[in-house]
């Protein structure tokens, strides 16, 4: 006969082998290993478990393993603390002789178990037929049925999962936030939906929205909760990419001024808890019009594509370009005080007529004309566009091709 094995905790070791003997008067034979954490012992196993070994982390195993608590003062408000705890019996550690009875009593329910036959039920067949992952737990958040799209999106068998708990079928980091989201429903009733990742049989990780819901036992306590699985990983890459692209213009690829407002509002949040200044540059591109007479609009199309990357050389790791319309760009410096900025501006404009594009019809070199000022608070910024504007403007009026500041005391 194969022998059952006894997964005991090291301060029960002292009354192992009085239980031994008590045992052998049985039809039974056992094997004895010891554990150090719930977390060791696999599923479904006959466990006796000394409190004084039983830890918070080891709390979300025990409904899933047959595990007799051992405590030093037995009593039943103790008792029926630890059954709703998860355990399956509670005995005081001395009290060999129960222990003895209860450890016969699993066996031989273990035993009959194994030969009943699993019959599948009008429910289950219901379940199968449902093309989306279904699961539903117990209170003590035990899995206790499914159906087979769970099953074939975590690559496990049914007999994998019933009977389990969530550490037992997905990486800790994972089933921390399952558990967490599992004991929030049951405490608060009703019903809940989140988002969380989820490692598929393949190894993918996948993008879950999970919708869930108590359910009640005939007298009226929470028995457990039902859950079903929607895949929103594509939904959620598509949703991704139509936000990048309503942030982003379609013709240079950079910012846009949707982009830019976002930016510019956690630059400035940064830059107050950092200390550190924030500074704006507003570019224009001089006689743009002429490029578009002379080359076209494609060639005006090329030509400030040319521009952006031409900026990008000199700007620094941090600095961020956004096309605000036509030929104007907002340079964001977010590390920058006005006279740092105002070095970045002039390498810009003395960068940019150094740089010539090959078009159909000639070489074309360009000038820009730029505005700098130093942002204040995320108030004052309407007042800091219309100044770094009009020194914009001030620019062009004096011969273009230049820099000016912005200031606040005008």
């Amino acid at each position: 006969m194969i022998p059952s094995i006894i997964y005991y905790s090291s301060a029960f070791a002292p009354w192992k082998e009085t239980l031994n003997s008590l045992l052998q008067d049985t039809h039974y034979d056992y094997q004895w290993v010891p554990f150090t954490h719930l977390s060791e012992v696999p599923v479904a196993s006959m466990t006796i478990v000394h409190e004084s070994d039983c830890g918070e982390e080891d709390h979300p195993y025990m409904g899933a393993r047959k595990a007799l608590l051992l405590v030093k003062a037995w009593s039943f408000k103790r008792s029926l603390q630890a059954i709703n705890s998860g355990a399956n019996d509670c005995i005081a550690y001395d009290d060999i002789s129960r222990i003895a009875s209860w450890v016969v009593a699993e066996q031989s329910r273990s035993a009959w178990q194994a030969h009943s036959l699993d019959q599948p039920s009008s429910l289950q067949t219901v379940l199968d037929a449902i093309p989306v992952p279904i699961f539903y737990k117990d209170e003590l958040h035990i899995y206790r049925g499914c159906n087979r799209y769970f099953c074939e999106f975590l690559g496990l068998p049914k007999e994998r999962i019933v009977g389990h708990s969530v550490y037992d079928i997905a990486p800790k980091e994972l089933a921390d936030v399952y558990y967490e989201a599992d004991q929030a429903l049951l405490a608060a009733g009703g019903t809940q939906v989140y988002e969380a990742s989820v490692k598929s049989a393949n190894g993918d990780l996948m993008e879950i929205e999970f919708n869930k819901a108590v359910f009640y036992k005939a007298n009226g306590d929470k028995g457990g909760q039902v859950g079903a699985m929607l895949n929103i990983t594509e939904r959620n890459r598509l949703m991704r990419q139509l936000d990048k692209a309503s942030r982003t213009d379609p013709l240079t690829g950079v910012g846009n001024r949707r982009e830019f407002n976002i930016a510019v509002s956690v630059a400035l949040q940064k830059a107050r808890q950092s200390l550190r200044a924030t500074s704006l540059l507003t570019i224009d591109v001089d006689h743009f019009k002429s490029v578009n007479d002379v080359y076209g609009h494609s060639g005006g199309d090329k030509a400030l594509k040319f521009l952006v990357n031409s900026m990008l050389d000199v700007l620094p790791d941090d600095g961020r370009v956004y096309r605000i319309g036509g030929e104007e760009f907002y340079v964001l410096l977010p590390n920058n005080d006005l006279a740092e900025a105002r070095v970045i501006a002039e390498k810009i404009r003395q960068h940019i007529p150094e740089q010539t594009l090959s078009l159909r019809g000639g070489e074309l070199a360009m000038t820009v004309s730029i505005g700098v000022i130093q942002l204040g608070t995320e108030l004052q910024l309407e007042d800091a566009y219309k100044r770094v504007d009009r020194a914009l403007y001030e620019a062009k009026a004096t011969g273009r091709n230049r820099v000016c500041l912005a200031y606040y005391d005008d």
